[in-house]
């Protein structure tokens, strides 16, 4: 048997066949039509099909398609995921009806939380929280062994915690959230301040190759020796730190797991745990909260829908 993950996305869907131990066999993708949901489901049943046969099954091989959705789940029903324009979409019905197999959905940041600790770096593990930096800050926990869901579906979104009283609008609508000072793009902020402000600098001349400013630049500079990108990461570590406190103090997980493309720096996250353990409450006097990085790359999102039919 395999099973079909489907990771959606704002900007693409992307479909995996995947098999019992977690290997991608084989994966497939398209833009998402945004604020279009029966064209978005549409579109995923062919990109299962075509998932399928690129693995070289037959479809009666399929035992069954779990979904990653970027917002809030409750049961089958994606209820608010405002970045693509769904609201109170009967997600599982309708894909089921499309592909006559059993469907699963679930909240993104939770499915990669999933393929962490069935397949990644949280085997073993029954509290876990998992931290991901990308455009935002996505959160997921699993508490003594069990997915944190709350009420309708719409807990887990640390990323909106409140870390500083500067003034800055965060997309929600509150001021100073965590992802505006943690996520991947406050860190292409400051690669772009620093290249505005050192124009001849090691990142700037980077940044010039590259035809533009991201987390890539940044820690080629900051690889090359630069001071610029030695201090700044220094102060994004304590406000990534920030957040992980608060969630160490909130959960005592044993551990957290870091993902998205910044975490895969090992300079991005040696000294996170050693600042958690600085500052979370009780200090030596309470267990250890253990900071690792994601081991599931990419395709966690895929791996981590499809967990949720197996």
């Amino acid at each position: 048997m395999i099973y079909l993950g489907v990771d959606i996305g704002g900007m693409s869907i992307k479909v995996g066949a995947v098999d019992e131990g977690g290997k991608l066999l084989s994966k497939c993708t398209a833009i998402t039509p945004l604020g279009d949901p029966q064209k978005a489901i549409e579109l995923i049943a062919d990109l299962c099909r075509e998932a399928v046969d690129r693995a070289g099954y037959s479809w009666a091989a399929v035992a069954g398609v779990g979904a990653g959705a970027p917002g809030t789940v409750d049961g089958d029903v994606v209820t608010y995921a405002t970045n693509i324009g769904w609201y109170g979409v009967p997600f599982c019905k309708e894909l089921t009806r499309l592909t006559g197999v059993k469907t699963a959905v679930g909240n993104d940041a939770n499915c990669a939380l999933l393929a962490e600790v069935k397949f990644g770096a949280a085997r073993g593990y029954r509290d876990v929280a998992m931290v991901t930096l990308g455009t935002g800050v996505g959160t997921a926990f699993l508490c003594g062994g069990t997915l944190l869901l709350g009420n309708g579906g719409a807990a887990g979104e640390g990323g909106h915690m409140r870390v500083k009283t500067l003034g800055n609008r965060c997309s929600c609508g509150r001021e100073d959230c965590w992802e505006l000072y943690a996520s991947a793009s406050a860190l292409e902020r400051r690669t772009r301040k620093i290249v505005e402000t050192h124009p001849q600098g090691v990142m700037a001349s980077i940044a010039q190759r590259e035809g533009k400013t991201s987390g890539k630049v940044f820690f080629e500079a900051y690889n090359a020796g630069d001071e610029d990108a030695k201090r700044e990461l220094a102060a994004f570590q304590r406000d990534v730190a920030d957040g992980l406190v608060n969630i160490a103090n909130l959960f005592r997980p044993q551990l957290i797991v870091v993902g998205g493309g910044i975490a895969a720096q090992p300079a991005m996250i040696a000294p996170l745990e050693d600042l958690v353990a600085e500052q979370t409450l009780g200090g030596k006097g309470n267990p250890h909260v253990k900071v690792v990085a994601a081991t599931m790359g990419n395709d966690a999102g895929i791996v981590g829908a499809s967990v949720q039919v197996m």
